[in-house]
């Protein structure tokens, strides 16, 4: 497998997704305000907390069985086995909390939750199977078209409904099912009988697994659900559209991780470990490639941002030693740190899990988890939305910490200066856009919004293939293979 170019292709379909998710978003701003926003969000969240923790280290474990060959029926079916058992211990939770789950949401949603976690874990489930055949950019592809499905049907019962915040979650489950029934007539898989042994071989990789999944899911979700329940559904759809503009800048990163930990797991297998170590190299020196220039830009026009893309009102906030400041400005800054921390950690995790070491990863996940239970309440209290987001970036930032401490060798010198060149070309970009935003007199409006990110970016991405000759030799190998692909399909 071409690393480079399957990177690329998997980075192609995330962008598809985002955009996708950018649209649907900003029309819930529009049409619900913050507060409608906010409430989906934390449905949102719910389920796929609710997902990570009754899925055991499922999506991992089917990747990393299925990509070292045989048996991969009977992995596929263990895995469906798990969909279902942790739909049925969902649905006795959410019967169970319904009242309390209701008021969180701010409308009733709590007995729709089974149905979400079913039609996630079905199609996530799926699209682990062909990422574990090597099929990394068509999981990818059917991946983030959901984000089109879901839309589109989102769109029909929201607006041509009328259904508001309960359409939209309709609109989740629905599109959720629709990708899962697309993976599958891809995937090809004709369930078949797990023996006994086989599951042990399931259950002793997912204990590991399990708590990657579910450290991973506070980053993306866990906050939504603390913000409601402490501070209210408005909080959350600020920081629901904050998260939106810097997810962005983890397109790459998470293709980079989607693709390297099955190639790890078949370089292992196969010894080669200068192969690996190459590998490791690459993914660290690009991890953080789309982060560092969202926060530097996000320091300059978070608060304009978010008011045009979505029609919100970030506000402003009062921090130690800065005084008042954008809301919005704070929220992007925080979240793109946190994307880098995470860039960097999901790289690391695939690493130490496609190397047979899922306990390093566990023990990460542990620690991330620990250092989030213990100053999200106090730094929530204090500053709100900025509080969980810096909840959020330490957190991370410990996990990342702690396995770079584990890596077998040094992170590699030209690592090391490809992030340096990058950290270069960010700060370029950010007095760039200062002069930009000044020359217009400020960044609101979606034209002068859109020629001070269109300056940014053309700043970055020169500045970086002007400094840094291997950067720019990787992306002319990429292109390469990537025209070698289309010239060898057609």
């Amino acid at each position: 497998m071409k690393v480079g170019a399957e990177v690329s292709k998997r980075f192609v379909t995330n962008v598809g997704g985002t955009l996708a998710g950018f649209v649907g978003t900003a029309v819930i701003g529009y049409t619900l305000g913050e507060e409608g926003l906010g409430s989906y969000a934390i449905f949102l969240s719910l389920q796929m907390l609710l997902a990570a923790a009754v899925s055991f280290g499922l999506y991992n474990t089917v990747t990393k069985l299925v990509s070292a060959g045989g048996n991969r029926a009977r992995h596929y079916t263990s895995g469906v086995l798990f969909v279902l058992g942790g739909t049925a211990v969902s649905a006795v939770v959410a019967v169970t909390l319904r009242g309390r789950i209701d008021r969180v949401i701010g409308v009733d949603g709590a007995l729709l939750l089974p149905l979400g976690v079913l039609t996630y874990g079905l199609f996530r489930l799926t699209g682990a199977f062909l990422e574990g055949e090597g099929r990394v950019a068509l999981a990818g592809l059917v991946e983030n078209s959901r984000y089109l499905v879901i839309v589109a049907i989102q769109l029909v019962l929201l607006l041509g409904l009328e259904w508001g915040v309960r359409g939209l979650i309709w609109g989740l489950v629905a599109g959720q099912f629709v990708t899962f029934l697309v993976a599958y007539a891809y995937a090809r898989v004709v369930p078949a009988r797990p023996s006994r042994a086989l599951f042990s071989e399931f259950v002793d990789f997912s204990k590991f697994a399990y708590l990657q999944t579910m450290s991973s899911q506070l980053f993306k979700h866990a906050d939504y659900v603390l913000l409601g329940a402490f501070v209210g559904p408005g909080a959350a759809g600020i920081y629901k559209v904050s998260f939106t503009v810097t997810e962005a800048a983890m397109l790459f990163s998470a293709a980079l991780s989607r693709v390297s930990f099955p190639e790890f797991s078949r370089l292992t297998a196969e010894e080669r470990a200068e192969k690996v170590r190459n590998l490791l190299g690459k993914a660290t020196s690009y991890a953080g490639l789309f982060a560092l220039p969202a926060l530097a830009g996000g320091a300059v026009v978070g608060n304009d941002l978010l008011a045009t893309l979505f029609g919100v009102d970030p506000g402003t906030v009062v921090l130690p030693v800065l005084g008042t400041v954008g809301q919005g400005n704070v929220l992007v800054v925080l979240l793109a740190l946190a994307n880098l921390a995470n860039g960097f950690r999901s790289s690391f995790e695939s690493y130490f899990l496609g190397t047979d070491r899922p306990q390093v990863a566990a023990a990460s996940s542990v620690l991330l988890i620990l250092v989030y239970g213990a100053v999200f309440y106090p730094l929530v209290r204090a500053f709100d939305a900025a509080g969980l987001a810096v909840t959020t970036t330490l957190a991370f930032a410990v996990s990342v910490a702690y396995l770079v401490h584990r890596l077998d060798y040094p992170i590699p010198g030209e690592a090391l200066r490809d992030i340096a060149t990058q950290v270069a070309a960010a700060l370029v970009m950010a007095v760039v856009v200062v002069v930009v935003t000044g020359l217009l007199g400020g960044a609101a409006g979606p034209v002068r919004l859109a020629a001070v990110l269109t300056v940014g970016a053309a700043t970055y991405f020169a500045s970086l293939v002007t400094l840094n000759e291997r950067i720019r030799n990787d992306a002319v190998w990429v292109l390469r293979d990537l025209a070698a692909e289309r010239g060898g399909g057609s």
